[in-house]
């Protein structure tokens, strides 16, 4: 087949919605011809990993928007990216590239990343068919633990609620609806925003890639917690914090290593100061994907307590390293853990301080089981190349 890839986050080595963008093209690249559609940016680890890996079958066709709006909206190449670039960037490709795309005469036209459903591809509207997604996004935090955010926070959760009742209303989310072929969801949960008229063109798929379905991983009893991912409250940092406090009250040795970075990082600081932490817990900060792969075998466990999530890449780093998972069963992590032998942790229905008592009471479990060394976890069969392939372009 020969497939245009709209892959605007697309890095190597790169982890999150970066490495979903490159895990498609390695799949699709072995037996396809592949376009791909990316920012400009992603350029220079794109060039170094398909020299190294010798990757064939693939022609990236870099964009960025003109630099009078680089510097409207982003303030500068060098800031954060919005997702009113993302958005703009979504409307100039389809015409920098219509003419390219109808000279081409691809099979597939395939939207990958961002995996959002709230904002609509342009290209749907070429005359190629037209898959979107996996895409995600309607997951939201459960109304119980809401009230334990901050100000700030609660705002953009209800931002993001409020946005999500209008997708059924959205002329473009629901163009691209219609002129897709097949749309491809993360998880169920994302199926009750989509207007009901296009259920019938859904599939339920992971975003992630991974080829090994079945672990069995050794219990180590280092007692070294970790948790990997951005310090914003829906991840669940603000429970990681009140679960540590009963770790270590039940096994003083426990000490908790924290990689990521954001908003809540200050907070988190004090945290550690406040309660005479400091030899406890360390704040790590971002690190490359290749390094923090070399360290997550010094760890017993990771915590990963995301209170929504379309993905959650990081469980599937964590399992492929031989590091045993406590997460929750938010859409993200129960689209890939199908079966666990420490099992996830209910944040339906529950509140703040019961979520913090399941983690507490698997965290004790784990160290306190003498009897089992190993324990068993089973993924989502989806998430290996050939069955995610087939179940996609399977029309």
């Amino acid at each position: 087949m020969k497939i245009l890839l709209s892959a605007y986050a697309c890095e190597p080595n790169t982890g999150s919605e970066h490495e979903i963008g490159w895990s498609w093209i390695k799949s699709l690249s072995k037996k396809n011809k592949i376009y791909v559609l990316t920012k400009t940016n992603n350029k220079k680890k794109i060039l170094k990993e398909t020299k190294n890996n010798k990757i064939k079958n693939v022609i990236f066709l870099y964009y960025d928007l003109p630099c009078f709006l680089i510097k409207i909206i982003k303030r500068g190449k060098d800031k954060p990216n919005s997702y009113l670039y993302f958005f703009l960037w979504q409307i100039f490709i389809y015409f920098r590239y219509k003419d390219f795309i109808i000279s081409n005469k691809f099979d597939f036209i395939h939207h990958v990343t961002f995996g959002s459903f709230r904002i609509p591809s342009l290209l749907s509207l070429c005359k190629v068919p037209f898959i979107y997604g996996p895409i995600g996004g309607g997951e939201s935090v459960p109304i119980q633990i809401l009230k334990k955010f901050s100000i700030k926070s609660l705002f953009i959760e209800l931002i993001r609620v409020l946005s999500n009742s209008y997708i059924k209303f959205s002329l473009l989310a629901n163009v691209s609806f219609f002129k897709s072929k097949k749309i491809i969801l993360t998880s169920y949960t994302n199926k009750k925003i989509i207007p009901s008229f296009y259920h019938k063109k859904i599939s339920i798929v992971p975003g992630v890639f991974n080829e090994k379905i079945f672990y069995k991983i050794k219990k180590n009893k280092n007692f070294r917690l970790c948790f990997i991912g951005r310090l914003v409250e829906w991840k669940g940092v603000e429970l990681l914090k009140q679960i540590f406090l009963k770790a270590k009250a039940f096994n003083n040795k426990i000490t908790l290593d924290i990689y990521g970075d954001g908003p809540r990082r200050k907070s988190f600081q004090n945290f550690i100061i406040n309660n005479d932490l400091k030899n406890k817990i360390k704040l790590c900060g971002q690190m490359d994907q290749n390094k923090m792969i070399k360290v997550l075998k010094k760890y017993d466990l990771l915590i990963f307590p995301t209170l929504r999530d379309s993905g959650g890449y990081v469980i599937i780093e964590a399992l492929n390293n031989g590091l045993n998972v406590i997460t929750t069963n938010a859409a993200g992590p129960e689209a890939l853990i199908k079966n666990c032998d420490i099992g996830l942790v209910n944040i339906y229905n529950n509140t703040f301080d019961q979520i913090v008592g399941q983690f507490y009471k698997k965290i004790k479990f784990y160290y306190n089981d003498q009897n089992k060394k190993i324990y068993s976890y089973e993924l989502n069969k989806l998430l290996t190349s050939k069955n995610k392939i087939n179940s996609i372009y399977n029309l």
